[in-house]
């Protein structure tokens, strides 16, 4: 049994925070989390599919498994997997790191009998921006890519763990359908469906999504809920300071009257007198100055507050923001908070969602971030703006100032009248 990994995507939906494969929570890079979930469901073999730009970073982390690289990225999933044809001759799964499952659904899955192969499904209650399968009889009619809301043929989302029998099948319609650019995949599913039986797994496990940036924050709530609380030995925590339900590991520190509840204080990072951190993930070295709020968010590593609110929102690494810079992460209306990916405006399904800030990004002091912003990596942004759409990588952000000196005709009062 053998798994095709697919890391070659370009992760447009997932900017600003680069490549999805190596984002991470914790110690280990996405793609290896994926690796080690592929392994733990007894895929022992497993080919990943790597682009020009991370090849070299994949190698380095698996030297021993095989990896091939999509020269033609406009073919999508068509592209990645006929990527690796050549060792399609045996049943196969084929995933990405665009959902985390649990390694126990994985084996469900490709150890499914009397079929052709098996796709995975999740059984949604809310509208998800994905395919639908189209089921009936035991088997699966077809995908619907990203129907409207009210037209969903079921209510199980495609979760791109597809297992077959006999992907030389596969190749071939692949082959058939590699001029289709982007959707071939869809389209050669679509015809081996016509011909054989592929049978609907569903999900009875968690499910997290990995297509937006905003899903990092699932993903965070998720390990958080999961992990085992404790504070090390190592750390530095001021007498008058709170930790409840959270892990603070060596070298942490936390100062006099700070609050942190539900958390992760990874080695190195410092919450400052007077912060509340809570439901959040402070990486390693990055700081947490004095009276700052951190809710439901992530900062990555060596950034810096000092003063701030930061709601609902995700921080790369080494990002800084000056005193009094707020992320807000409500709308007026209350309403879900809509943002724009490429150009399109689309919701994010979260009624609270501030704002992510990609890597190596500066934003000055009293600067307010409204709900929804992505922010671009190596970009500075001035002080004393409020930023309503997104900016993008490599931008210094700035405004026109235009200020007025009169002559004062004025003196204010002596202090001792005023008591």
């Amino acid at each position: 049994m053998q798994a095709i990994l697919l890391a070659a995507g370009r992760s447009r939906r997932f900017q600003p925070l680069g490549d999805k494969n190596f984002f991470r929570l914790y110690e280990c890079f996405l793609v290896e989390q994926q690796v080690a979930v592929l392994q733990k469901a007894g895929l022992k073999k497993i080919i990943i599919v790597a682009n020009d730009n991370n090849f070299a970073r994949l190698k380095k982390l698996f030297p021993k498994y095989e990896i091939v690289i999509q020269k033609n990225l406009d073919e999508g999933m068509c592209g990645g997997v006929l990527s690796a044809k050549k060792f399609l001759t045996s049943p196969t799964l084929i995933t990405s790191t665009n959902d985390l499952v649990d390694a126990s659904v994985v084996k469900k899955v490709c150890s499914t009998k009397n079929c052709d192969g098996a796709i995975l499904a999740q059984k949604v209650e809310q509208y998800f921006p994905g395919g639908y399968l189209k089921v009936g009889g035991g088997k699966i009619f077809s995908i619907v890519e990203k129907p409207q809301p009210n037209k969903t043929p079921s209510k199980l989302v495609n979760i791109v763990f597809h297992f077959f029998q006999q992907p030389k099948l596969l190749v071939k319609e692949l082959e058939k359908a590699s001029n289709q650019n982007d959707d071939g995949y869809e389209k050669a599913l679509g015809q081996l469906f016509k011909k054989q039986k592929f049978v609907a797994i569903e999900n009875d496990k968690k499910w997290i999504a990995l297509k937006f940036p905003w899903h990092v924050l699932d993903w965070m709530a998720s390990s958080l809920e999961e992990q085992k609380a404790r504070v090390s030995k190592k750390a530095k925590i001021a007498k008058t300071a709170i930790v409840e339900n959270s892990t603070v590991e060596d070298g942490a520190k936390i100062f006099d009257y700070a609050i942190v509840k539900n958390s992760l204080i990874k080695k190195g990072g410092v919450v400052g007198t007077h912060s509340l951190v809570r439901d959040s993930i402070i990486s390693k070295n990055a700081v947490v100055g004095s009276g700052s709020d951190v809710a439901r968010s992530f900062i990555g590593e060596n950034s810096w507050l000092h003063r701030n609110y930061v709601g609902d929102s995700i921080l790369a690494e080494n990002v800084s923001m000056g005193s009094g810079c707020v992320c807000a992460n409500l709308r007026l209306d209350e309403e879900d908070v809509k943002t724009v990916v490429g150009e399109k405006k689309m919701s994010t399904q979260r009624d609270k969602f501030g704002c992510v800030i990609g890597k190596n990004s500066r934003v000055g002091v009293n600067t307010s971030l409204m709900p929804g912003v992505l922010v671009g990596e190596n970009s500075f942004i001035v002080s004393g703006l409020v930023v309503e759409k997104n900016v993008v990588s490599q931008t210094f952000f700035t405004a026109e100032w235009k200020t007025k000196r009169v002559k004062n005709l004025k003196s204010p009062p002596a202090r001792a009248k005023l008591n």
